[in-house]
């Protein structure tokens, strides 16, 4: 890295985790608060974690890129009440294993162990049962900002709209440093029930009738003739710690080589498919450790490097439930004329309401991995399937679909103008941006 002398800047090529935007960024590494705002004035400038966003959220070509990965120590922890305070760049991993060694943890937690706290909060993630537990923001007690050389400390019942607008604000209201989390008592294991399911409809049916378990989603199998087609997943609180497995799965790391011969073409997709099918679309039940369910992903390196230097596209939509068997259909006749290539398909349940630009809302969600997006076959289902989501109520999610742009987002989101003024009002001057903003027009 090059550095900038008088501001300790320096440049690196940033990657987002799907591969599809790489840039030449200036890069800052301040280890203190007051560094934060030793740029120029008016630099353009946005905070960045771990740098496991799929959409550019943490760089931009015109920005420097604030890593806040010094900022990482847990400040204060309250083993009565689950409270615990946190820097922003702390790895929401490092969190879950401090709160389970203390007997608490965190209900939502993203994929990617590597999320910083700071990152959740600002794409306002969900977790394993976002019907049960909401979205992140429902488990922050309180964070703190840094303002114009200033620390601000907002709750939800005090200093409201900014807290609001900082979940799910992608940075753009300010840099988090800190945040409160309220933690839950940690069930001695979970009791991992494997329904299979034939098809979409029928696998939103027992999301819904499961709705308050601590896991619940499911895998489904993309191709024609066999669309739909998978497994629901459903975790019990069980107190036969001694029946799950003992032992952890390295971290997933924050970059992945790419595989230099993809994985992800038709066959290789059919013969994960296959293997998938008959190991885990059996019913049956199996006691799983609470650490092991909190990052499934941390199983799935070779699945992410398989996509090699193309990389993917998660396209995630939340469909209201009066429209979903619709649009299942819908996607299962568009798959059978495209014939995409989708590595898989998983499904949750939500039951909230959309706030801002927060993923979240009434109804089932669906999340599709294509591999190699910018090829014309693969672009064109792209497109269709925004068509197909927004003529029936679809909300994306902005923080993992990388093809979205303002002109889709208006559409799909409703008072979308009114909610990037809103925000807008918290940085008049424009000095807080990434690539994501900037495609989607904020």
């Amino acid at each position: 890295m090059k550095e900038n002398r008088g501001f300790a800047v320096g440049e690196q090529a940033l990657t987002s985790f799907d591969r599809q935007f790489t840039m030449r960024c200036r890069v800052q590494r301040p280890d203190r608060y007051r560094l934060l705002d030793a740029l120029p004035a008016g630099a353009p400038r946005i905070a960045r974690g771990s740098g496991v966003s799929y959409v550019a959220a943490s760089f931009g070509v015109d920005a420097v890129s604030q890593e806040m990965a010094a900022f990482d120590r847990l400040l204060a922890f309250d083993g009565q009440h689950g409270l615990l305070r946190v820097e922003a760049g702390a790895r929401i991993g490092d969190v879950e294993r401090f709160a389970l060694g203390h007997g608490w943890y965190l209900p939502v937690a993203p994929g990617h162990p590597a999320a910083t706290i700071g990152g959740c909060i600002a794409a306002d993630v969900h977790g394993k049962n976002p019907a049960r537990d909401g979205t992140f923001r429902a488990h922050v007690a309180a964070l703190e900002l840094w303002r114009d050389g200033a620390s601000v400390t907002v709750a939800p019942d005090h200093g409201g709209d900014l807290f609001a607008d900082t979940c799910a604000g992608f940075g753009l209201t300010g840099t988090i440093v800190s945040a409160t989390l309220r933690l839950a008592r940690a069930p001695a294991a979970l009791a991992v029930r494997r329904i299979p399911v034939a098809g979409l409809a029928e696998a939103a049916q027992v999301l819904r009738d499961a709705v308050n378990v601590p896991l619940l989603y499911g895998w489904h199998d993309g191709r024609p003739g066999r669309f739909g087609r998978g497994v629901i997943r459903i975790g019990l609180d069980t107190a036969d710690a001694a029946a799950a497995p003992a032992g952890r799965t390295p971290d997933l790391p924050a970059v992945i080589a790419p595989s230099r011969i993809p994985t992800w073409n038709r066959l290789g997709i059919a013969v994960a498919n296959g293997m998938i099918q008959r190991r885990w679309c059996r019913p049956g039940q199996t006691a799983v450790a609470l650490a092991d369910t909190l990052f499934p992903l941390n199983a799935a390196r070779p699945y992410f490097a398989g996509f090699g230097a193309a990389g993917f596209v998660e396209a995630q939509w939340l469909v209201p439930h009066t429209r979903f068997a619709a649009f299942a259909e819908g996607l299962e006749n568009a798959v059978a004329r495209g014939r995409p290539r989708i590595s898989l398909i998983s499904s949750k349940l939500f039951a909230g309401e959309p706030d801002g630009l927060a993923f979240d809302g009434n109804g089932i969600s669906l999340a599709l991995h294509l591999p190699s997006p910018a090829e014309p076959s693969q672009r064109a289902f792209l497109d269709a399937l925004t068509e197909l989501a927004l003529a029936h109520g679809g909300r994306p999610n902005l923080i993992k679909d990388s093809t979205l742009d303002a002109a889709t987002v208006r559409r799909a989101i409703p008072g979308f103008d009114a909610i990037r003024d809103r925000l807008r009002q918290w940085d008049p001057d424009g000095h807080l941006r990434s690539e994501l903003t900037r495609r989607l027009g904020l």
